[in-house]
């Protein structure tokens, strides 16, 4: 798991790119935290594997959206699932 601490390591020890990313990375979550909204490990990890070059920022950007679209599709869905649940709960009830 990356932990802020290792964003904190690239700003002080990195190459200069890098640097620049980690400090970028670390400032969008942080305004995210500012909102009260925690960052997943997901975006992390993709955030070091931009610092790193492993990816781009429009590579990292399209994982993440996926990620979260995703996430909330399986979210709706099983929300919709446990409303037809409830109704047929309440069906057998009555």
């Amino acid at each position: 798991m990356f932990r802020m601490t290792d964003f904190e390591e690239y700003i002080r020890q990195g190459e200069p790119s890098k640097r620049e990313k980690a400090y970028a990375w670390r400032t969008a979550i942080g305004l995210q935290a500012v909102d009260g909204l925690t960052t997943s490990d997901y975006l992390k990890e993709t955030a070091r594997r931009h610092i790193e070059g492993e990816i781009s920022i429009d590579e990292a950007r399209g994982l993440i959206k996926s990620y979260y679209q995703s996430k909330t599709n399986r979210e709706q869905m099983m929300t919709r699932s446990r409303r037809r649940i409830r109704c047929r709960v309440i069906s057998l009830r009555y």
